[in-house]
């Protein structure tokens, strides 16, 4: 793949039909419950990328059976009841966050075991600490690097009790702690310290653990606490079927804004399991048209008659999707606020700054605070987007990208490092290209 990477602007009004890849979210934590149920277990929609090829070969190092169908995006696990067979090795967790919370919680349950996790250059600057912090008080034994991978964790299972964790950081720390407790001694009971933590990815969690077999009697919550009765889990009879992603339908929920016309996207449900789903909402206030289908979401809008208003909103409960509208920005009629996305400096890489200067780069008027980024949209400029690594800066922007900016069919818009959106999406580029080689043979 050329890098920097241009993409190609759409000529016409986009008229297309896209699949979208499983939910990463959805699929690292199907696999780890199915680890930990008693059984075989069978995954269905899997996604396929580099941050769940890495809780694949972290499941398998640590002993389990795994098996993998890419063709028919399929897993089979074969759980042992909470038991990790090999309790001595070394983990590598790359740059996947859900991986290394998910993992440090899942290992602190064995009665004994030495485990190592480390990962990439991004990942030792991530934080792990306060997680560490609420295991170590549940009995564990853990020692980070200063607060930051590699972490080295000496588990005595966890006891039980009342503890406090502080996810102001992420939210992947209470999800965590949840899928860890009905493996607890002891009921564990987890108090939260800060009750403005993001609840769509920890709901999320709640939602599968009943489906591998903690039922409601053996789990309740409240705004601010989880209590978790020790309790087995086990593979769900039929299979488990993972949704398609929310945050990657993100991106052709505002492909219409930037090209107009209609899309389809297959396997998007209004009843989702994903908070980002909320992004569909922003973007119709921004100017689409929703229509929600049996089994997909058909999305329009059309730029002649009705201007894009901007997609302001506080996106802290679904941010992982603050970029795309951020990148839809330049082509608003007005200002562009975003709000609430503070933690998103501490993900694959300081996402506001990162935001800030590809917008400015494009030539658009940028302020950003500690939590927050305002874009007022001016003239494109021809530009190179540098991506850090990150996957959802490269697939923000080439969403702009489509946008034919110059109105000569070339394009203005390059990303640097393409093949980082094989973290979640491996395939986006192709999808988005076949998205505009629909859209000319429809209007051919």
């Amino acid at each position: 793949m050329q890098d920097p990477y241009p993409i190609s602007p759409f000529t016409v009004p986009v008229s297309a039909k896209v699949a979208i890849p499983g939910s990463k979210s959805i699929t690292n934590r199907a696999i780890l419950l199915a680890a930990l149920s008693e059984g075989e277990t069978r995954l269905d929609n899997c996604l396929f990328s580099r941050d769940t090829e890495i809780m694949i070969t972290a499941i398998q190092d640590l002993g389990f059976e795994i098996s993998k169908d890419e063709s028919q995006k399929r897993i089979y696990i074969r759980g042992l009841g909470g038991l990790i067979p090999n309790t001595k090795t070394k983990i590598d967790i790359g740059n996947s966050g859900t991986s290394a919370r998910f993992l440090t919680a899942m290992l602190a349950t064995c009665p004994e075991g030495d485990f190592e996790l480390d990962g990439d250059a991004a990942m030792r600057k991530r934080p792990i600490q306060k997680l560490a912090n609420t295991l170590i008080s549940l009995g564990c034994r853990i020692d980070t690097s200063d607060g930051l991978f590699p972490i080295r964790i000496r588990p005595q299972g966890l006891k039980g009790g009342k503890t406090t964790v502080d996810a102001s950081e992420s939210s992947q720390f209470v999800s965590a702690l949840l899928m860890a407790a009905p493996l607890a001694k002891e009921t564990l009971k987890i108090e939260l310290s800060d009750s403005s933590i993001r609840r769509g990815y920890i709901d999320l969690t709640l939602k599968m653990m009943e489906h591998f077999g903690i039922s409601p009697e053996k789990l309740s919550a409240s705004r601010d606490n989880y209590h978790v009765n020790p309790a087995p889990y086990s593979a769900p009879r039929n299979g488990y079927l993972i949704e398609s992603d929310a945050s990657a339908a993100s991106y052709f929920i505002a492909l219409p804004l930037a090209t107009g016309g209609m899309v389809e996207i297959e396997g998007v449900y209004k009843d989702s399991l994903q908070g980002d789903i909320a992004f569909a909402q922003i973007a119709e206030k921004a100017g689409v048209t929703l229509e929600w289908r049996t089994d997909s979401l058909v999305v329009s809008a059309n730029l002649g008659i009705n201007p894009i208003s901007p997609l302001c909103a506080n996106y802290y409960a679904f941010s992982d999707t603050f970029m795309t509208g951020a990148a839809i920005s330049p082509l608003a009629n007005s200002t562009t606020l975003i709000e609430g996305i503070g933690h998103t400096r501490h993900q694959e890489c300081d996402r506001i700054e990162a935001m800030a200067a590809g917008l400015a780069n494009t030539g658009q008027s940028v302020h950003e605070t500690e939590s927050s980024i305002e874009i007022t949209p001016s003239l494109l400029n021809p530009a190179t987007i540098e991506t850090y690594e990150d996957h959802r800066i490269a697939m923000s922007f080439a969403i702009l990208g489509s946008h034919d900016a110059l109105g000569n069919a070339k394009p203005w818009l390059h990303i640097v490092d393409p093949l980082c959106c094989r973290k979640t999406f491996p395939n986006f580029f192709d999808v988005l290209e076949s998205a505009r080689e629909q859209s000319l043979a429809n209007h051919s």
